[in-house]
């Protein structure tokens, strides 16, 4: 291995933007605002994605109360912790735009009482869930703050997204995509579940080139895990439902990582479920262990993200 690639970024981690963008250390700090799924029975209720048991899906308190103390405890614990630097208000769980927008606006208006300590908001939601007054307030705080909105896609194949009841199609997305593209100023993520019952890797592939065409500034890649309380949890059972075992996962990251654009922020590259929900697969290799491997064997091959895209696409001076 020579010497410059060695020392050349692998892949372009959520960490390298925040540290482009920010001259100090930033962190997330997740928010619960119990806001519901338009997907499920009812704002609380049963039904949605065939894989998805809110609860699973994050550590926060379900039972926390008010989005200011859910911050301002965050922001207390970590200065406690020693941590420095600033935040990220990330409204986290469910979906963060399914609500009228006066409560929406109060609810993201919250970080305003923490100047010294906020510096960006994240809202994750469904690609169904946006409309332009959503899109017009958060532009708005982007115009002060970092703006990174997170959507939904799972697959960028309907056959797939009809199968795991995702209640929207390719098409969805893509407008919603092209919504959010009127804004400049929103950064865009996109989360996609890799190993997705029925699909090969060559879909997955296609899902990640999909993302490229689209132009999206971020990426978060899930493997696909079973949790209680859920349909997928129930095709498992039967033996319809396969899972990945760390290593598959790391060859299958090592294989579609050069096919994502370099440009991409990937904010996430391993799934995480609380584990008292978590049924399956259970590896013993921790998370940041699974990142190091795939970053050390990309490394031994001679790859990295991005390198195989430009076999598909010449468009190499792209701007985010």
């Amino acid at each position: 291995m020579n010497d410059r690639l060695q020392h050349e970024r692998i892949m372009y981690r959520f960490r390298d933007f925040l540290r482009e963008k920010f001259p100090y250390p930033v962190r997330k700090i997740g928010l619960h605002t119990r806001s519901g799924c338009p997907h499920r029975k009812n704002r609380f209720g049963t039904g949605g994605c065939v894989y998805c048991y809110n609860p699973g899906f994050s550590t926060i308190d379900s039972a926390a109360t008010g989005v200011e103390k859910q911050l301002r405890n965050g922001i207390e614990s970590a200065r406690r912790h020693g941590f420095n630097g600033k935040f990220i208000a990330y409204f986290q769980t469910e979906s963060n735009t399914y609500a009228d927008i006066e409560q929406l606006q109060a609810w993201w208006r919250t970080i305003d009482l923490f100047p010294d300590d906020v510096v960006g908001l994240s809202i994750g939601t469904r690609p169904d869930c946006i409309d332009e007054p959503v899109l017009a307030l958060l532009a708005e705080f982007a115009e002060r703050y970092t703006v990174w909105l997170e959507l939904g896609l799972q697959s960028a194949h309907d056959r797939t997204l009809e199968l795991i009841e995702r209640g929207h199609d390719v098409a969805s997305f893509d407008h919603a995509v092209k919504m959010v593209q009127q804004w400049p100023a929103i950064y865009l993520c996109a989360h996609i579940i890799l190993g997705l019952p029925g699909e090969s890797i060559d879909d997955m592939r296609q899902t990640i080139h999909h993302l490229n065409r689209l132009r999206v500034h971020g990426t978060k890649l899930h493997h696909l895990q079973v949790v209680k309380n859920t349909k997928l949890a129930d095709w498992y059972h039967t033996g319809s439902v396969n899972v990945m075992t760390a290593d598959q996962y790391v060859d299958l990251l090592v294989e579609l990582l050069p096919e994502i654009d370099e440009h991409i922020v990937i904010h996430r590259l391993v799934g995480d479920i609380r584990d008292d929900l978590l049924i399956a697969p259970r590896w013993e290799v921790p998370k940041v262990r699974v990142i190091q491997i795939v970053e050390e064997m990309l490394r031994t091959k001679g790859l990295k993200q991005g390198s195989r895209w430009h076999h598909y696409s010449s468009d190499k001076n792209r701007a985010f």
